[in-house]
């Protein structure tokens, strides 16, 4: 317990400083993508021998053998189609797990952009994206696993950015989580190396 609380004093001196050095606290990427980011996402899916989602109608089928959880509890984004608002049962209940924290600590939940993305939908959008993960390899994304969620960026204060960095940081740090910090979201894997 004595580790846990001195690394989160030194994360929050480290952030503190971190934020008087730069002018806009929102340009500093507290998880930035690294070469080999997915690779470690994909890498913690094979050990739980989770698979991939390969188009809408493999989605249904999950759904209905209830593989996959609806994301309820949880504002999401209106752009997100209703049809693609699920994800495995483990990462649903982390997204209602901090969504319940945030919004005891600041009135109001998180807004989700993304969970499941079937590679089929994943193709079609990397011809717009030219960002987007691939479809295959051991740099695919991982929404077509169902584990992965993107929190939005756009509807948190500085104040509200800074709480989800430190609580996303501990989460990685005890190994329950991955997260990458895109332009707009903060891109969680939920999944520890022995179990969700």
């Amino acid at each position: 317990m004595r580790k846990i609380a001195t690394f989160i004093v030194l994360l929050l001196l480290s952030i503190s400083a971190s934020a008087r050095r730069h002018s806009q606290f929102f340009e500093k990427k507290f998880f930035p993508a690294t070469a080999l980011s997915l690779s470690l996402e994909n890498e913690r899916a094979d050990r739980l021998g989770l698979g991939r989602v390969s188009d809408m109608r493999d989605l249904q089928a999950l759904v209905a053998r209830n593989v996959f959880a609806p994301l309820v509890g949880v504002e999401v984004s209106p752009r997100l189609p209703k049809d693609r608002r699920y994800a495995l049962p483990e990462t649903v209940q982390y997204l209602e797990k901090l969504n319940a924290d945030f919004r005891e600590r600041f009135g109001h939940g998180i807004v989700i952009d993304s969970v499941v993305r079937p590679a089929s939908v994943q193709e079609r959008l990397r011809h717009w994206n030219h960002n987007a993960a691939p479809v295959g390899g051991e740099r695919a994304s991982t929404h077509e696993r169902g584990t992965t969620a993107d929190i939005s960026r756009r509807f948190l204060t500085r104040r509200e950015y800074h709480w989800m960095v430190l609580r996303l940081m501990y989460d990685r740090a005890v190994g329950r989580i991955l997260v990458i910090e895109e332009r707009a979201c903060l891109h969680v894997f939920v999944g520890g190396v022995d179990g969700l």
